[in-house]
């Protein structure tokens, strides 16, 4: 802190504050603060934040610690900036306006724990503030806090249960902690506020999805690339479930969609490779799910694409090492028990024959 305090002294807006002290006492103190603002910016320099939207087979929010700040206007956006006006004579609201739009912009540059700090004393001085208290969450959120920023995200909605970017956010949260069930309630209500959000469609999509609710999840990635929800990993989405209802063709043309916006997108290879593989075309999804693995062998499930794809073309000791790498991958995989017993029989097929002994019938 004293380090701080001194790089503060010896900067040319300190000396200006120091210079200028005996006038900002007299006057208002909006300038003061803007001064602080200003200087607090300058010992915080903004630090680059990635925006690579995350995928997987069956879908995955886009977004990086900034996407996660607001998708519920726009995943691409950043912190939330809420406007406060420093005209008020109450001190309380004067620099707890002062503290949270201080500490979003703090979080806007990345500079994450002194974000927090600064709106953790926002949150003191007014603590009936639902915008603060979202703000905070997604703070804590992307510092890894869970449990403190789900209860700041509760209090927000409790506040002002409208704040429709504050209830999504509580859902991701609650599916992101394990409870997928709750996570989907949330996103129901998030979606009755606002039900032309291609973005809260998306996630309603990918949470189905993951309980391998198909025709759910069908149903809500159709309503997010019809409202905004033009990036790859909704049209991927939209067409892993439909091959998984069995509508190939469809989602064929859907997964097309999503490559020709991110080429190299090995979900959306896999998925393709999925769709190709229900047609029958066996080598054509072979071709996809290695395309696939060369982009990303870190998805467990490609190697079970691949080993069911050798499977239907009789190449069992690819299959087999394929399935065998799998598992190794994904240890407590869901279907583990129905791999393993199709690992024994390939293993047994590869076992030669026994010559009988003469003298013994066969």
């Amino acid at each position: 802190m004293q380090t701080l305090l001194n790089r503060m002294k010896t900067s040319p807006v300190g000396q200006l504050v120091r210079k200028t002290a005996p006038w900002l006492m007299l006057g208002s103190v909006f300038p003061a603060l803007l001064v602080v603002n200003v200087l607090f910016l300058s010992v915080f320099p903004a630090q680059p934040q990635s925006s690579t939207p995350a995928g997987s087979p069956a879908g995955g929010s886009p977004g990086s610690i900034q996407d996660a700040i607001q998708r519920a206007v726009d995943p691409r956006n950043t912190l939330v900036q809420t406007g406060y006006v420093y005209n008020s004579r109450d001190p309380n609201k004067l620099f707890g306006n002062f503290y949270y739009t201080l500490g979003t912009q703090l979080a806007a540059r990345g500079q994450l724990i002194p974000a927090e700090a600064t709106l953790s004393k926002a949150i003191q001085l007014l603590p009936n503030d639902a915008f603060g208290h979202m703000n905070y969450a997604i703070v804590l959120e992307a510092l890894q806090r869970y449990p403190d920023a789900l209860n700041h995200y509760e209090t927000a909605t409790r506040l002002d249960p409208h704040l429709v970017q504050a209830v999504y956010s509580l859902g991701l949260l609650q599916d992101k902690m394990g409870n997928t069930d709750l996570g989907l309630q949330t996103l129901h209500q998030a979606v009755a506020l606002a039900p032309n959000n291609g973005f809260i469609n998306y996630d309603l999509g990918v949470l189905y999805a993951k309980k391998s609710d198909y025709a759910n999840s069908a149903i809500y990635s159709k309503k997010a690339v019809e409202n905004g929800g033009d990036f790859a990993e909704a049209y991927n989405n939209y067409g892993y479930a439909l091959a998984q209802l069995g509508k190939y063709d469809e989602a064929l043309k859907m997964v097309d969609k999503s490559l020709a916006l991110k080429p190299d997108s090995a979900a959306a290879l896999d998925s393709k490779g999925f769709a190709l593989f229900g047609m029958g075309k066996y080598p054509q999804a072979q071709e996809a799910y290695q395309e696939a693995l060369r982009q990303d062998p870190t998805i467990g499930e490609i190697y079970l694409h691949i080993g069911q794809t050798y499977d239907k073309m009789q190449q069992f000791d690819k299959a087999l090492k394929s399935y065998q790498t799998y598992l190794q991958m994904i240890p407590e995989a869901p279907d583990k028990a129905e791999v393993t017993t199709r690992i024994q029989q390939l293993k047994l097929q590869q076992k030669p024959a026994m010559t009988p002994v003469k003298g013994l019938a066969p």
